[in-house]
């Protein structure tokens, strides 16, 4: 089956995941958040095929969300480094690690605990938060088209007005 094309649609999350959204996809930037580099180790953690491996390296760089670089340790290899492009996507990592320890857990609790660096303190959930930090639900937000609406967004947001 072909993957559809995503760049017909003028939409940040569609355009999101034509960037990220296979599932080895993530996992890769998952590992890459812990610190794994090599193509090697991604694939000894992820205990996936190389050829797949490759061709999801492969987009990120081209994507601009990882970059290639030559180890500094063994001139011979390559390491996979996020960029700040490949940064910025650290909130949607943990709001999906908190959505699967809500909605799929493993009974025993949570699979991680996220700590403040600064002064070894959890941190607060990834939420929707109001200029003046209360947080909010998806019932407690309007949307209105922008200025980069295009009509199929426009008639998305304005959808809810109808029904």
């Amino acid at each position: 089956m072909s993957r559809t094309d995503l760049t017909k649609f003028d939409c940040s999350v569609a355009q999101t995941l034509d960037q990220i959204g296979e599932w080895w996809t993530l996992l890769i930037l998952r590992d890459a958040f812990h610190g794994i580099k090599r193509f090697d180790d991604f694939q000894t953690q992820l205990e996936i095929s190389p050829t797949v491996l490759s061709a999801r390296l492969q987009s990120l760089t081209r994507n601009g969300i990882l970059e290639k670089r030559k180890s500094r340790t063994d001139g011979r290899a390559f390491e996979y480094v996020l960029t700040r492009k490949g940064l910025d996507l650290y909130p949607v990592l943990l709001s999906l690690m908190a959505w699967g320890d809500k909605y799929a857990p493993n009974g025993d609790g949570p699979r991680m605990e996220l700590l403040d660096k600064k002064n070894m303190r959890p941190i607060l959930p990834v939420g929707v938060r109001s200029d003046d930090g209360r947080v909010l639900t998806a019932k407690d937000v309007i949307v209105k088209p922008a200025s980069g609406s295009d009509d199929r967004m426009t008639s998305l947001i304005n959808y809810r007005k109808k029904a």
